[in-house]
């Protein structure tokens, strides 16, 4: 029997890259089989949130607790042992000949296991104007973490790439594996922001290297040249804050139109894209784009960025805009928000792609994958 030990610590946090750990950690040991052992590692230290998120996990999933152990270390001294170099096959159940699978940042020591760790992005190094950091100091931080691993998973094709480019990683010991669609969750009633006219809706956190500035900017042509008489509710952690936003949007003469949402439970989420005549994404680069492929999934028009990931997903390029000219994205966006037969096809194609994407699917990927290495 082979066996893997995935560190869980995001499972026990919203958003972010638990909605790419969990699912997939669920799914792998929901597909283990008798010739793997599939478990799960909490950090939970001395944080009391931590253990209630772990209660709340606990309570709402039928794994067995065979598959779950619990490593109350403060992740301080997580961090010393594992980046020190103790090898981490003594916080294992069955270290010797296991793989451990770092989800995180914290990419521990082999020495007799097998590490894999999980890429999400390298967006720093990617657009580095928009990240206040020393780059060439996170460059060689994130190549010391690549050398620790005996392979990496990529979530997309695009930073497989960025991982061999940028991190000088052999490109055989990359495996992709793609985020699943999530199924609908059931609904709240919509956030009041969505108010009464037909809206486009942008899920994401609020920053410049989301390039939500040239969103607003692209939605004030909408409106002010093509004639869309429709709102953009724009909901995610807010990374600049009102006092920057605001003064855009009376600036682009679009007050009253522009709704910020702030963080919503996912039952509201999910009513809010439900809700939508479209969603965009017009960011400058993304490892992957969760809300494009749920969008997607449930029928939405999307209308996104031809950079980085983002066009692996739906792959048709009459969905695909340049951030970069915004006149010709105002111009697209128009076009196709007056057209039933263009959101009507869109909505189609989304279903149809967004189906592809199928955590159980992922998951045997990355078993088999392991497998066949191990």
């Amino acid at each position: 029997m082979r066996h893997v030990t995935i560190d869980a610590l995001p499972m026990l946090f919203e958003g972010g890259i638990s909605n790419y750990v969990r699912p997939l950690a669920e799914r792998m040991q929901a597909a283990a089989g008798p010739s793997w052992n599939v478990e799960m590692l909490f950090r939970l230290g001395p944080y009391p949130s931590r253990a209630r998120r772990y209660r709340q996990w606990q309570q709402g999933t039928r794994q067995a607790s065979a598959g779950r152990r619990l490593l109350l270390l403060p992740d301080r001294m997580v961090r010393r042992l594992w980046e020190g170099g103790y090898p981490v096959g003594a916080f294992m159940r069955n270290g010797a000949g296991g793989i451990f699978l770092a989800t995180t940042e914290l990419v521990p020591c082999g020495r007799g296991v097998a590490v894999g760790w999980v890429v999400y992005d390298l967006i720093p190094l990617k657009v580095p104007q928009y990240f206040a950091i020393d780059h060439e100091r996170y460059r060689a931080v994130m190549r010391q973490r690549a050398q620790r691993a005996d392979f990496i998973v990529a979530i997309s094709e695009c930073t497989k790439r960025d991982v061999v480019e940028l991190l000088g990683y052999p490109e055989e010991k990359i495996c992709v594996v793609y985020p699943g669609l999530t199924p609908a969750r059931d609904t709240a009633p919509a956030p009041e922001q969505c108010g009464r006219r037909p809206y486009i809706c942008y899920l994401g956190s609020l920053a410049l290297n989301k390039n939500v500035d040239g969103m607003l900017r692209i939605f004030a042509r909408c409106v002010h040249d093509h004639g869309v008489d429709m709102d953009l509710v724009l909901t995610g952690k807010d990374f600049c804050g009102r006092s920057f936003w605001d003064p855009l949007v009376r600036d682009l003469r679009i007050e009253g139109r522009v709704r910020f949402a702030g963080w919503i439970p996912d039952g509201e989420m999910e009513a809010l894209i439900r809700g939508a005549r479209m969603l965009w994404q017009f960011s400058w680069y993304e490892g992957f784009c969760l809300p494009v492929l749920e969008a997607a999934g449930r029928g939405i028009p999307v209308l996104c960025t031809n950079r980085g990931s983002v066009p692996e997903i739906l792959r048709n390029p009459e969905q695909e805009i340049d951030p970069a000219d915004e006149p010709e994205a105002a111009y697209r966006a128009a076009e196709a928000l007056r057209s039933e037969a263009t959101l009507s096809r869109w909505r189609d194609l989304g279903r149809a792609r967004a189906d592809e994407f199928r955590w159980d699917v992922s998951a045997v990927k990355l078993l088999e994958w392991m497998g066949a290495r191990s």
